[in-house]
């Protein structure tokens, strides 16, 4: 089984409350690969990419970057999901916190998930609710604000 299609497997697994819905579209180029739905009843977008952490812009294709920077600023619940195979980690990130047309710029993830662990801290950002707060400690390394890298 391909990388992504082992990411897939793994929303449907881990986000499971948030009833996913895959998507494969033709029509629109671009579209994200997963509808959501939260608790609060919002329809969230979720892109998937399994890359380096440092290869996410460029993983993406260039009409799923037009996708994002279009409608970044209208469709709050437009994320994009990372899976770092090296790692082990996946990372979720908010589409509106990126700039799609400026090719390098650095990024910040909005919560953190190890691949066997547990998914609260993505759960919470997808319900709006998050006490996870992502910041920079002093050395420079995303953590939540209980701690968790």
């Amino acid at each position: 089984m391909g990388a992504e299609k082992n990411l897939y497997k793994m929303v449907k697994e881990k986000l499971k409350e948030f009833h996913p819905i895959r998507i494969e579209t033709s029509t629109i180029n671009g579209f994200p690969d997963f509808i959501l739905f939260n608790k609060s009843k919002e329809v969230l977008f979720i892109e998937c990419k399994v890359c380096e952490s440092s290869k996410l812009l460029q993983s993406l294709r260039p009409h799923q970057k037009s996708f994002h920077h279009k409608y970044s600023n209208i469709m709050k619940g437009l994320f994009i999901l990372q899976r770092v195979a090296s790692s082990r980690e996946v990372f979720l990130y908010r589409s509106k916190d990126f700039d799609f047309l400026e090719g390098n710029q650095s990024f910040c993830h909005v919560a953190r998930a190890e691949v066997g662990g547990s998914w609260c801290a993505i759960k919470a950002q997808l319900e709006n609710n998050p006490p996870y707060m992502v910041c920079q400690n002093t050395n420079n390394e995303p953590r939540a604000e209980n701690g968790e890298k």
